[in-house]
């Protein structure tokens, strides 16, 4: 067996240590519980052909709610992918969690040993994988989006070392998809990772002759995953006007209230499964990892210290701005950054401060690394590294496991009664539609209502794209309120007629008036012109890029 598959071995087994607990029977607690009832979302989307999937059926408690339309759903597609395979929805998204550890560490390892070799990159993807973040992501907040953007970081640079350093187009595409899979994963993580992967571009090109045509390619390529992506970026983007998505940065979620502390961050190895709580006080942990603050810190005592040695020491301008980019992370989660936050409007939507966090755990466990360049002497420099390896594993592996364990919850329960209500409430204010006055308290009513006028409803049904019924009035006329909450572009028919209707002034539901008799009703989700754009332009992009790929094969046989 070759080195470097031995090593892939070796990280697969340790990233093992971070998952086991998942592979089991049962499902486990989380602050952001509603992972099955969005996978449950995605597959409803499916068996309707509603792809790609906008508008869930059962969100915003079971009035509906375009959840995929702002919510990036690459995670639940790749859930979905797994429950077709037969897994029940509780499986597909354990191994969605499970997956999303493995992945971390390898690609860490591929990307890092390409700098420090194999087992500097061994170090640095075992301070990936125990770093206290990630299981801050995983097992306290169950915050899948961000927990698999942190899963696609060390790809993304990975990709783009290889396609500066190689010049083959097939590893920029890589670079463009992955970065689309970001985007379609996390908005947030995406959008915090572009300046480092600016700089950090600059820094692979200053060896470059051309570097003009290099940026080019670079931007081309972060175009292109934009155009991938466009099914849902361009929709999100243009359509959050028309949500409540304001409510996403006042009370709880102002930025002022959820700053860390140097204790917080740097000393403290305090672990709970509460919220981030107002004040300097909380009940979940926003610590960094002493040993990953502090092997880097080591490294940059024996580099610079010891300078005379160590001025020839390869890649060591990469350690450095790393080590710089996560301590100036680490900066903005603390309260002296106010002013930074106050100056960029836009970091409001970060909401917490910590969540730079994740730069922090990305940057450090990249440089921990470093220091095994530094060493001397192949014996020593392996024994470094296992020592660096067990104490990593030592000092995190009791934050990576659940609070509670629910051994014997099933797909049936965790979708039905309180479970069901408790998910489809959840977030509400996020994306609700602006069509109404006022958020629902209660779960939806499961049929159409009579709101004046005599009358009875004969059948009704409803998924995630359509409803449709069949109703009879025994007065002159009669108005009638759908379990569905208004957003562009539902169409009513009547007796297969399209037919005009109201909003109801307190939700946003859709309302409308029938004649006195029987009458069979159709309420379709259509797409707005925006939505047909995105959907229409992800897919020519896609297409010129299967042409071309193909059209640069056959000239090259």
């Amino acid at each position: 067996m070759k080195n470097k598959y031995l090593f892939i071995l070796i990280v697969l087994l340790i990233s093992v240590l971070s998952f086991y607990r998942l592979v089991r029977p049962g499902y486990f607690s989380m602050q952001d519980d509603v992972q099955i009832l969005r996978l449950r979302q995605m597959d409803k989307c499916f068996e309707d052909r509603q792809i790609p999937c906008r508008y869930t059926p059962d969100e915003g408690l079971g009035y509906g709610y375009p959840l995929f339309n702002f919510y990036p759903p690459f995670p639940y597609i790749l859930g979905e992918l797994f429950h077709l395979m037969g897994f029940s929805f509780i499986e597909s998204i354990k191994i969605v969690f499970i997956l999303g550890f493995a992945l971390a560490g390898l690609g860490m390892f591929l990307w890092a040993k390409l700098f420090w070799g194999d087992w500097g990159g061994l170090v640095s993807s075992v301070f990936y994988i125990f770093v206290p973040y990630r299981a801050l992501d995983g097992y306290v907040r169950g915050a899948l989006g961000e927990f698999w953007g942190l899963t696609l970081f060390p790809y993304l640079f990975l990709f783009l070392t290889l396609a500066v350093f190689k010049r083959k187009n097939f590893w920029w595409f890589f670079f463009s998809l992955t970065f689309c899979l970001l985007l379609l994963t996390h908005i947030l993580s995406s959008v915090v990772v572009i300046p480092l992967l600016v700089i950090y571009f600059l820094f692979l090109i200053t060896k470059e002759k051309q570097k003009k045509k290099s940026i080019f390619i670079f931007l081309f390529s972060l175009l292109l995953a934009i155009l991938m992506s466009a099914f849902f970026v361009l929709p999100m983007a243009v359509e959050s006007r028309l949500t409540t998505i304001k409510t996403m940065t006042e009370g709880y979620f102002d930025f002022r209230a959820h700053f860390t502390t140097l204790n917080q961050l740097f000393l403290s190895r305090f672990w709970g499964y509460g919220a981030s709580l107002f004040g300097p006080v909380d009940d979940m942990s926003f610590q960094i990892g002493i040993l990953h603050w502090l092997i880097p810190l080591v490294a940059i005592f024996f580099l610079f210290i010891k300078r005379k040695n160590y001025i020839s020491v390869k890649n060591k301008e990469f350690f450095v701005i790393f080590v710089l980019l996560g301590f100036l992370a680490a900066f903005l989660t603390h309260n002296k950054s106010t002013f930074i936050w106050e100056l960029i409007k836009p970091m409001k939507y970060f909401q917490f401060p910590w969540r730079f966090l994740m730069v922090v755990a990305f940057c450090f466990s990249f440089s921990a690394g470093f220091l095994i360049t530094l060493i001397n002497g192949k014996k020593i420099k392996i024994i470094i590294s296992l020592l660096l390896i067990l104490t990593a594993i030592i000092f995190n592996i009791g934050y990576f496991k659940e609070d509670i364990w629910f051994s014997k919850i099933t797909d049936e329960e965790k979708l039905t009664g309180s479970e069901l209500i408790k998910q489809s409430g959840a977030g509400i204010r996020d994306y609700w539609p602006i069509y109404g006055q006022t958020y629902p308290k209660n779960f939806s009513f499961n049929k159409p209502l009579f709101l004046s006028g005599l009358g009875k409803i004969k059948e009704f049904s409803k998924n995630s794209n359509s409803a449709e019924g069949n109703l009879v009035v025994e007065t002159e006329k009669a108005q009638v309120v759908f379990p569905i909450v208004f957003f562009p572009n539902w169409q009513l028919f009547i007796n297969g007629k399209i037919a005009n209707y109201e909003l109801d002034k307190e939700l946003g539901l859709i309302k409308a008036e029938f004649p006195k008799g029987e009458a069979k009703f159709i309420l379709k989700f259509y797409n707005t012109p925006v939505r047909r754009l995105g959907n229409l332009v992800s897919l020519l992009t896609f297409m010129g890029i299967f042409i071309s790929f193909a059209k640069r094969r056959m000239e090259s046989t």
